[in-house]
């Protein structure tokens, strides 16, 4: 494989929060397959201060394939990272990412059991490209984690069908409780349905839509969040993947699925309601670069707890593939409040390194 090819899909799929996987064993009806990824970042979240943010993991999945028949196979994957410091204080530096096991029939689709990525990922994953950041209009990550609670990342005790056939995507999970942020918040439930068409020309475009239902224990309001809130995303995205190019756009009408403030910000932040758009696009060399840019706009709606105001994310980046399993990233950024909560702009830049090595 050439090196603008390797390049080419070994970065997708880290930007993605993926890993890739090497088969080391397979046979007629058998399949074993290990991969992995080891990152070292380090990243300032505002230029100017002392502060600089460093982190090294080691990610390892193993997955496993079985053919019944010529239209049905069974699948298995387990994924782990190990943390050499962990980035969220008081938690563990061992981390489940993935965990689930698949049914498969070629005409009537795939259900899977587990820990997995969600049916809103199948059409978020448009704008889920950014390397040390996460896309803030697309809450993907807002929860500051992998998505698993509210389902819009890795989701938590899912159980989800999908069906491809000839360029249509259409998928739905269903997920059951789950522990939230905190020790008072659980997931009482959670749904979320999507649909995509693959165009052959290289254009895709998707709807998704998610709603979670939250428990709050003794009836306090957890970072704005309540006993029976549902936070939900209706989400809409396009994106063009053409040789080297990619560009994605990407809308969200979210209820309480954001956090308000500065990305990043402390864990106070409250969930709010939005409105909320995102663009991204990179291209990729042969010669191993890869130049991207990011874009996003965040319409908090003035609520009760007076929350409101706009928010806006820009970075910019550019990652190099000495080979294909190894990636030197580095990415700016910059953000800015506007006239929130009746304060005057803020704004903050930061950015960083990310080192990747894919064995």
């Amino acid at each position: 494989m050439k090196l603008k090819q390797s390049a080419l899909l070994i970065t997708s799929l880290l930007v993605a929060g993926q890993v890739s996987a090497m088969t080391v064993y397979q046979d007629d009806q058998n399949k074993f397959d290990v991969g992995g990824v080891f990152v070292l970042d380090a990243f300032q979240p505002k230029w100017g201060d002392d502060e600089i943010f460093s982190a090294g993991r080691s990610i390892l999945n193993f997955g496993f394939e079985r053919q019944i028949n010529a239209d049905t196979s069974i699948d298995a994957k387990l994924e782990w990272d190990q943390f050499l410091n962990s980035p969220t204080s008081g938690k563990s530096n061992f981390r489940n990412r993935l965990g689930y096991v698949t049914v498969k029939n070629e005409q009537l689709g795939s259900l899977r059991f587990g820990k997995q990525w969600s049916a809103y990922h199948d059409v978020a994953r448009y704008m889920d490209n950014l390397v040390i950041i996460d896309p803030d209009a697309t809450p993907i990550y807002s929860e500051g984690t992998d998505g698993g609670f509210a389902a819009t990342g890795r989701g938590d005790n899912l159980v989800a069908y999908r069906y491809n056939r000839d360029g249509l995507n259409v998928s739905a999970h269903y997920g059951f409780t789950s522990q939230g942020e905190t020790g008072d918040i659980k997931r009482a439930h959670n749904y979320a349905a999507s649909t995509s068409y693959d165009f052959d020309f290289g254009l895709s475009l998707g709807v998704a839509y998610l709603e979670n239902k939250v428990s709050v224990d003794g009836g306090a309001d957890v970072n704005g969040l309540k006993d029976g809130d549902k936070q939900k995303a209706a989400t809409f995205g396009g994106q063009y993947v053409r040789d080297g190019l990619k560009v994605s756009a990407v809308y969200t009408k979210g209820n309480k699925i954001h956090k308000a403030g500065l990305q990043g910000g402390n864990s106070e932040m409250k969930w709010a309601d939005a409105d909320a758009m995102d663009v991204y696009a990179h291209y990729a060399f042969a010669s191993g670069f890869r130049p991207y840019a990011y874009a996003s706009h965040v319409d908090f709606k003035e609520n009760d707890k007076g929350i409101g105001g706009e928010r806006q994310v820009y970075a910019l980046g550019v990652a190099y593939a000495f080979t294909p399993e190894t990636i030197l990233t580095f990415e700016a950024k910059q953000n800015k409040l506007n006239e929130f909560n009746a304060n005057s702009s803020q704004t903050d830049n930061g950015g960083g390194f990310n080192f990747a090595y894919i064995f």
